[in-house]
């Protein structure tokens, strides 16, 4: 079997996380490492050298924005497609019923600051300087499809630079 994709996840919400972790790396093809800090995002890239990065845009202490330029400005980490993953709501777990649900009006949402008003993934992919853009809540399947999107159009680029075709 091929070698498994590192996906490096960052996200304040670590009931979402361990949801994504798991459906990720249940099928066998991903190796997930997730952090619910955002502080120490580039030294962790650095470190685990991930295929992908997927990124909480609005995050207490530090904005997925902040971290995506600065992971772009880095020459270790700029090629490293990043996919921005967020939503003007909150993933929650409820004991009685064991079961997560999409809470979009919680007031901590609010209080974690705007979002650039846009539709499409194309507008604001480009309006956070990204790879893509997938809003939530969605599916783990669409999460697939784009990460292998995203993996393909960086194969295509660094195949139009290099001349010859890059194995995957």
């Amino acid at each position: 079997m091929a070698d498994k994709i590192k996906l490096l996840m960052v996200d304040d919400e670590k009931d979402l996380t361990m949801i994504m972790k798991s459906n990720l790396e249940f099928g066998g093809k991903f190796d997930v490492v997730a952090s619910n800090d955002p502080l120490n995002v580039e030294e962790l890239v650095e470190k685990e050298n991930p295929s992908v990065i997927l990124l909480d845009v609005v995050m207490p202490q530090r904005k997925g924005n902040e971290i995506a330029r600065a992971l772009k400005q880095n020459p270790k980490t700029k090629e490293i497609p990043i996919i921005m993953v967020s939503g003007r709501g909150e993933m929650v777990y409820h004991k009685k019923q064991d079961t997560f649900k999409w809470e979009p009006n919680r007031p901590v949402v609010a209080e974690r600051g705007e979002l650039p008003e846009g539709r499409s993934a194309e507008t604001l992919s480009e309006a956070y300087g990204v790879d893509d853009y997938i809003a939530k809540p969605f599916s783990t399947e669409l999460l697939i499809q784009v990460i292998e999107d995203v993996l393909e159009r960086k194969a295509q680029h660094l195949k139009e630079q290099e001349g010859g075709s890059p194995d995957f």
